[in-house]
């Protein structure tokens, strides 16, 4: 399920972006990005939907995901 973002509190919001911004991996774009400055766009892209907070509850974990990788089911 997508968890709105006000049901979140601010380490647990930390804590879900720092995980993603390790998960996805190593800039090769033409600037590097502090880990702050990523932890910035990521919450701009939460607040702008692109990316969504997921509870999964047969796993008890939550995770941020791609608006494309969630399923269509749990969009709406």
């Amino acid at each position: 399920m997508v968890v709105p973002l006000d049901k979140i509190s601010g380490d647990a919001l930390a804590g879900l972006i720092e995980e993603f911004i390790l998960r996805e991996g190593t800039d090769y774009g033409k600037h590097e990005y502090t880990l702050e400055q990523k932890h910035e766009q990521i919450k701009k892209q939460l607040v702008a939907e692109k990316i969504f907070v997921v509870f999964d509850p047969a796993e008890e974990s939550a995770s941020i995901v791609r608006k494309e990788n969630i399923p269509r089911t749990i969009q709406d």
